[in-house]
Parts: structure tokens; sequence; C-alpha cells
């Protein structure tokens, strides 16, 4: 009987240690696993931030190229806005009795051609008369103190100004009603 308590004895003593055997190797794969989920949680938050990064970097390029491309359209319409000033010039200057000659006619279809393709483009002429005079649109280059209208208004249009969107292109140049210099008074002594 000694033998057989001591068999049971012996018996449990090893089922005793392969059961902390288990528990040890569960508690380690389990420490395992955490640590795996953690790491695993970072590369998905690294990952995450380089896919933010990414969008934003492809938002910066796509407005770096938009602001590329309307400043060389804002170039190309500041070397163009002469041409098309002159064009306005000579048909103005050009004699009443001359009107009706195809070329004359000619220059007045390129101009309306021209100004609807500045329209189609986004490019709107500002600077009318009459309206108020603002500094953000228009470029004061005469100031009429003998204009009967009500001071900063604009009386003449001498150039006319461009946008593109929301962008000058170049001010309208303006001549604004505007009241008499007082006359400064004497210093006293």
């Amino acid at each position: 009987m000694w033998h057989q308590g001591q068999e049971r004895q012996q018996e449990a003593k090893p089922q005793q240690a392969v059961e902390d055997d288990k528990a040890q190797l569960v508690s380690r794969l389990e420490r395992e696993l955490a640590a795996e989920q953690r790491r695993s949680e970072e590369y998905l938050d690294m990952l995450r931030r380089s896919q933010a990064d990414f969008i934003n970097y492809r938002r910066r390029v796509g407005q770096e190229q938009e602001e590329a491309s309307l400043s060389a359209q804002i170039a190309l319409l500041r070397r163009l806005l002469p041409v098309l000033d002159d064009l306005g010039r000579a048909l103005s200057a050009t004699p009443p009795e001359l009107a009706h000659q195809p070329w004359v006619q000619g220059l007045h279809l390129v101009a309306r051609r021209l100004a609807s393709t500045l329209a189609e483009l986004g490019i709107r002429q500002i600077g009318r008369q009459g309206e108020q005079f603002d500094p953000r649109l228009h470029e004061a280059v005469a100031l009429d103190t003998q204009a009967s209208a009500a001071e900063g208004t604009v009386l003449q249009i001498v150039r006319p100004g461009y946008m593109l969107g929301e962008r000058i292109v170049r001010p309208a140049q303006v001549v604004v009603a505007g009241s008499p210099p007082t006359p400064s008074s004497p210093s006293a002594p």
C-alpha cells in the first residue's frame, strides 16, 4: 500500500509539473500575443499616418500645381492685355465715317471674340464708371475736384482692369471725384 501511495505521489508530481508547465506556457504565449498585438497596432497606426501624409502631400501638390497654372495664366494675360488695350484705343480713335469699312468691322469682331474668349476663361473686366472707388480694384491716376459726383465716385476709366477668378490681374486705372484740398492754415509762431 505504501508503494501505491508513493506511486500516486510520483504520478501527481509529474502531472502537477505538466500543469505548471502548461500554465507557464499559456502565460508566456498570452504575453507574446499581447506584445504582437501592440506591435500590430503600432504598425497599423504608422500605416494610417503614412496614408494621411500621402493624402496631404497629394492635396498640397495639387494646390501647388493649380497655383503655378494660375500664375502662368496671369503672366500671359499681363503680356496680352496691353495688346487688347491698343486694339480698344484703335477702335475708339476710328473716325465715324470709316465705321462701315470692312477692316474696321473686322477689328470690332476681333475685339468681341477676344472679350468672349477671356470671359470663357473666367477673366472678367473690372472698373465701371459710376461705381465707388475701391483701392483693391482701382488705381486712381487723377482726382477731379470739379466733378458734381459724390466723392470717391469713379468718373472715367483710363484703362480697364481684369480679374481671373478672385485674383486681380491688373487694377483699373481711373479718374475719381474728390473734394478740393483744404488750404492748410499757416502755423502760428
